[in-house]
C-alpha cells in the first residue's frame, strides 16, 4: 500500500476549483487570513486563489512580475511587495482595501 486513497484529490487542487467558482469566498478566505494576522497562510490562499484564476503563468504576465518570483513571493515563507500584491490582486479583478478595525467600548 502506497499510503494514497484512489480518487483522491489534493486539497489545493479542491480550493483552487472553490475559489474559481466563488470570487466572494476567494475575497473571504484572504481577509479572514489577515485579520487573524495568519500572513502565511494568507500567502498560501493567495497563491492557490492566483491558480484559480488563470495560473501563475497568467498572473505573472498580467503584473509584468516573473513566474518564479511570483511563486517564491506567494509561498508561506514568502515576502511579497505592495506592488506585487496590487498585481495580483488586479490580476484576479480584486483590489486591496484598508478598512477601520472596530472600536471595542472602553470601560469608564
Amino acid at each position: 500500500m502506497n499510503g494514497t486513497l484512489e480518487g483522491a484529490v489534493p486539497y489545493d487542487d479542491v480550493a483552487v476549483r472553490m475559489y474559481a467558482k466563488d470570487p466572494q469566498l476567494a475575497a473571504d478566505m484572504l481577509n479572514v487570513c489577515l485579520a487573524e494576522g495568519e500572513m502565511d497562510e494568507f500567502l498560501v490562499a493567495l497563491r492557490q486563489i492566483a491558480k484559480a484564476f488563470g495560473g501563475l503563468h497568467e498572473v505573472a504576465r498580467v503584473t509584468g512580475v516573473h513566474e518564479k518570483t511570483l511563486y517564491k513571493s506567494l509561498n508561506s515563507t514568502g515576502n511579497p511587495t505592495l506592488k506585487t500584491l496590487m498585481g495580483v490582486a488586479d490580476a484576479m479583478n480584486m483590489q486591496l482595501a484598508f478598512i477601520p478595525k472596530k472600536s471595542q467600548s472602553v470601560a469608564s
